[in-house]
């Protein structure tokens, strides 16, 4: 680091309910000197360590997060809507298991995504909000050195995403102004590894001089459990000096079963017992910071944490039903009541921990998991604690079950880190990786629909078919590379590029055909092959004289290397780069 040119790196925790930034200059890396901005528009001089992710359009312009008036139209969960092509999980809660408006609970079904406006374009016009504070807020923090300070952005998603949303969120950042400045650079990395990055470091000094320091080969299952998604992925310590070094010990899992199915849980509870009136109630009312929210919100953190055995919450001027606990304009709330509310999330958590388990064990036996770290805005929760607590106990795990300080904050602070050095050096591939092929056309076993003639060889050949490459739970490092063998005939006239299809598949055992229900449309790989020398290409003349037909045929390989998240894709020939392949989702 030291003939690196100083640089600021500055971690973006965009998440479905709030989202979060920290910073930290590299003269000074220990984790300690992490800054997390806690001071937001809209909150005065209360400091908070996170920012709604809210948005609101009017006339009289775009506010956000705390700013948004009591009376504004607000949106929010539109983080989810990157990924309304990602394949349901048995883990997703019914509740949030469909990612589109009409899905979304009542304060924001009846209200549509602004006219003319996509998620994609909702999700970039919160960051450039995000954005223009972040860099408001350093400009006042470090007025004499941020204008000639390179800034590496460090930006998390949900290690369940598919890399079309990976990809959306990381285009809706540069959209918003992430790398405008001259220096500046964006990376991607998932939330639980960004997590495991400051658990691990934490941890590791916490215990360094105790009689149970963290020792290589010890296994431990980060579960970021947020708003709106749960990631767990389990982790070997290969090594602790000279410095930390993690890798996946088991293939990550995770679904769509955060926080907001509480919330969502609430409101149809709240619907029972208030009857046909509720459904005149006005949207504002039951949006995510409105009173009524922000008094349940707090219900949900001492629930688990106190022995209160009911909770009030304000609905207003409501009719008394004494049978469904409301007097006064109060509804009771019991601990029976949020049980019913938290139960059934809690319950698939634990599935969840216990999948991530089963599989860890089943990769290697003799190495169990020490510890799980809960962490995120649902992580935090003490119910969740406890039960997961229980559920160890009764399971006879000899697994300590952790909050780390700063929980609510460790992915963004994780992210920080990970800009600073990244400790996971290998990762499990969370799924198959193959492409389309052409094979020789046989009658009676490939649809005529499928076929084409090539014109370099002149024979019939059919599209249907794929080539696995890479199965799930490979390693995958930024020294393994799934090499994706390409070759293409042209003709004179013919463009130079290519296009090959990449699919994916989730399950097992995956088919040979491209055709089949278990193989995923991951994208459109677009080769150009402008650059290449001549000799990657042969050449073939047919016919006589005047008549004479000429075709080439380009080989080449396209490597790919599939990181944290994201995805690079290199056009090789006999070991050398040619540039870039792009990929169209």
């Amino acid at each position: 680091m030291s003939n690196e040119r100083h640089r600021l790196v500055v971690g973006v925790d965009f998440g479905t309910t709030y989202s979060g930034l920290a910073y930290i200059h590299t003269t000074e890396p220990d984790y300690k000197n992490i800054v997390v901005i806690d001071s937001w528009p809209g909150r005065g001089n209360t400091n908070h360590a996170k920012v709604s992710t809210e948005i609101s359009y009017s006339n009289n312009g775009v506010t956000w997060g705390y700013d948004i008036p009591p009376d504004g139209v607000r949106h929010g969960f539109f983080k989810l809507l990157l990924d309304v092509n990602a394949a349901a999980t048995q883990y997703d809660n019914p509740r949030l298991a469909a990612s589109n408006p009409r899905s979304m609970e009542r304060s924001y079904a009846r209200i549509p995504l602004p006219a003319g406006k996509t998620a994609v374009e909702i999700t970039t016009d919160y960051l450039k909000l995000l954005y223009t504070h972040l860099m408001r807020t350093l400009s006042q923090r470090l007025i004499h050195t941020i204008d000639n300070t390179p800034i590496q952005f460090v930006l998390t998603t949900p290690a369940i995403w598919s890399h079309e949303a990976q990809n959306a969120t990381c285009q809706a950042a540069k959209d918003a102004g992430f790398t405008s400045r001259a220096g500046d650079t964006l990376t991607m990395v998932s939330e639980p590894e960004a997590a495991a990055s400051y658990c691990l470091k934490e941890i590791c000094h916490e215990r360094s001089n105790t009689e149970n320091p963290l020792e290589p080969g010890e296994r431990v299952l980060i579960c970021d459990a947020g708003g709106g998604t749960v990631d767990l992925i389990t982790y070997t310590v290969e090594k602790i000096s000279p410095r930390l070094r993690l890798y996946e010990a088991a293939v990550g899992s995770g679904g769509k079963c955060g926080s907001v199915a509480v919330d969502r849980a609430f409101l149809s509870l709240l619907e029972s017992r208030i009857g046909p009136d509720f459904s005149g109630w006005p949207a504002r009312k039951t949006a995510p910071q409105s009173s009524l929210m922000r008094t349940f919100d707090l219900a949900k953190k001492d629930f688990g944490t106190s022995l209160a055995q009911f909770w009030r919450i304000p609905v207003g001027y409501v009719r008394d039903d004494p049978e469904n606990g409301i007097e006064d304009g109060e509804l009771r709330l019991t601990t029976a009541d949020m049980k019913g509310l938290f139960d059934p999330i809690v319950k698939q958590v634990i599935s969840l921990l216990e999948q991530q388990i089963r599989d860890s064990n089943q990769m290697d036996s003799s190495n169990k998991i020490s510890t799980i770290f809960l962490v995120g805005g649902f992580g935090e929760s003490g119910y969740l604690y406890n039960e997961v607590q229980e559920w160890v106990k009764r399971q006879s795990y000899q697994i300590r079950v952790i909050n780390p300080n700063f929980s609510w904050s460790a992915v963004v602070r994780g992210a920080v880190l990970h800009g600073l050095e990244s400790i996971v050096h290998t990762r499990k591939l969370k799924q198959h990786y193959g492409v389309s092929i052409a094979k020789r056309f046989e009658e009676g076993v490939h649809n005529e629909e499928d076929s084409f003639t090539d014109p370099y060889y002149g024979a019939k050949y059919t599209r249907d078919n794929i080539e696995w490459l890479a199965a799930k739970g490979d390693d995958a490092s930024n020294e393994k590379v799934i090499s994706i063998p390409c070759g293409a005939s042209f003709r004179p006239n013919d463009e130079r590029k290519i296009e090959l299809s990449l699919v994916g598949c989730k399950f097992d055992d995956p088919p040979p055909s491209r055709k089949h229900w278990m193989v995923d449309e991951l994208g459109t790989v677009t080769c150009d092959v402008t650059m290449m020398p001549p000799s990657a290409f042969q050449i073939k003349r047919s016919g006589f004289f005047f008549f004479t037909d000429v075709s080439s045929r380009a080989s080449f390989t396209v490597d790919m290397k599939v990181g944290s998240a994201d995805l690079e894709l290199d056009l090789m020939h006999a070991g050398r780069s040619y540039g870039k392949a792009t990929i169209e989702y």
